[in-house]
């Protein structure tokens, strides 16, 4: 009796869901369930896991260097440290989901309400501030020239940077008066520095830092120092969820929902802290749900597509959108990221499984690239839920 020889898989393929099973060949896989393919095309038993620690986790961030773990729980923003351990940074956040960005080893974080950088120290710094409120002006007696002064204030922030300005008040004095500033914001932590423009100028420069209320300018125009450089800004807008590093500039996304579009503001080149709210921004359809940055250009996910912006012009890629949550991960010469149609690669876009691999997308995800024994993973986890595309 002759016995049939069965046929030899020298290598899988992986997993394909999208394909007739009774179509595919052997080394292709309809299911899959807590395996790896090697890059041999072997199959392994995937490494299981055990908790770290217990909590009401909302978010978590590792840098890019893997050296720093950041999470919140329960309100509060935590540095991981080891495996088990944390220690607060900052209590009484609001519940809501919270975005990171990273440049220059520091970690932007922001979740609509509550924003902040933490160092590479692990120490917070402010990334919104509040706008300084206009002085009052008022004449005193003086050796000023007659003409028309104006002043505004600016808050140096305790690592240095400078606030955008106040709204300017004005007056005009006339000979034997000096122009006394009044109602001089002061701010616990920070410094407030008084600017003045000499009689019909219209150069605001730097006059004071006064510890109190209330200063008098009676001095040389010569006398007066720098110029105002942050004049006309703004901080971080209110109700900005996704965030993102790029080109020397950070974006800050605000959904609409009255208009369903997204507005995403850009900061000052290296100026983080300063948004000029009437000129610097791009608006695409759709709740944007993820910022990527690649060096051609800036990829945006919203709910109902994916486009690139190169600085000047906005291309669209696909006409689907992504998952929420902060799956987006760097491999050298592109991105991976977690579409509502599996995994994707930018720049040049394009899908990598919807040929062969069709899962419910998940309402919520977390991505990133794994190196271990040799090879490089994506590994996504998703919060269950959406549809998938095109199964069967």
């Amino acid at each position: 009796m002759l016995s049939a020889k069965l046929p030899r898989v020298d290598r899988f393929s992986g997993l394909n869901n999208v394909t007739d099973p009774m179509r595919l060949g052997l080394e292709a896989l309809a299911v899959a369930n807590n395996l790896n393919v090697t890059d041999t095309g072997g199959l392994a038993v995937r490494e299981g896991y055990s908790l770290a620690q217990a909590g009401a986790f909302t978010s978590a961030y590792s840098t890019l260097d893997f050296e720093r773990m950041y999470v919140v729980a329960g309100g509060a923003l935590k540095a991981m440290a080891g495996k088990t351990n944390s220690y607060a940074l900052q209590s009484g956040l609001l519940i809501a989901p919270m975005y990171w960005a990273e440049v220059n080893q520091q970690v932007f974080y922001n979740n609509g309400t509550d924003s902040g950088i933490v160092m590479p120290d692990n120490a917070v710094q402010p990334w919104a501030w509040p706008l300084p409120p206009a002085p009052t002006l008022a004449a005193v007696t003086g050796e000023l020239p007659a003409g028309l002064y104006r002043a505004c204030i600016t808050y140096l922030l305790p690592d240095g940077r400078e606030t955008g300005a106040s709204a300017h008040a004005e007056l005009t004095l006339t000979e034997g008066q000096a122009l006394q500033v009044s109602n001089i914001s002061q701010v616990a932590g920070y410094k407030t520095r008084v600017y003045i423009t000499p009689a019909n100028s219209t150069v605001f420069q730097h006059a004071d830092t006064p510890t109190g209320t209330a200063s008098v300018w009676n001095f040389s125009p010569d006398s007066l120092g720098t110029d105002l450089l942050t004049d006309q800004f703004y901080p971080l807008p209110q109700g900005v969820d996704v965030i993102q590093a790029w080109r020397g500039r950070m974006y800050a996304a605000q959904y609409l929902p009255a208009t369903g579009q997204t507005v995403i503001w850009f900061s000052q080149p290296l100026g983080y802290h300063l948004f000029k709210l009437d000129s610097d921004y791009i608006v695409v359809s759709g709740k944007v749900r993820m910022l990527a940055p690649h060096t051609s250009g800036l990829v945006i996910g919203t709910d109902k597509s994916i486009h690139a912006y190169d600085g000047t012009n906005l291309a669209n890629l696909a006409s689907y959108g992504v998952v929420s949550g902060q799956h987006w991960a760097d491999d050298e010469t592109r991105i991976l990221f977690w579409s509502l149609r599996g995994l994707c690669a930018a720049l040049p876009f394009t899908n990598l499984v919807e040929k062969s691999v069709s899962v419910a997308p998940g309402i919520q995800a977390g991505g990133v690239i794994v190196r271990d024994g040799g090879q490089k993973r994506y590994v996504v986890a998703l919060q269950q839920g959406g549809l998938a595309f095109n199964s069967r």
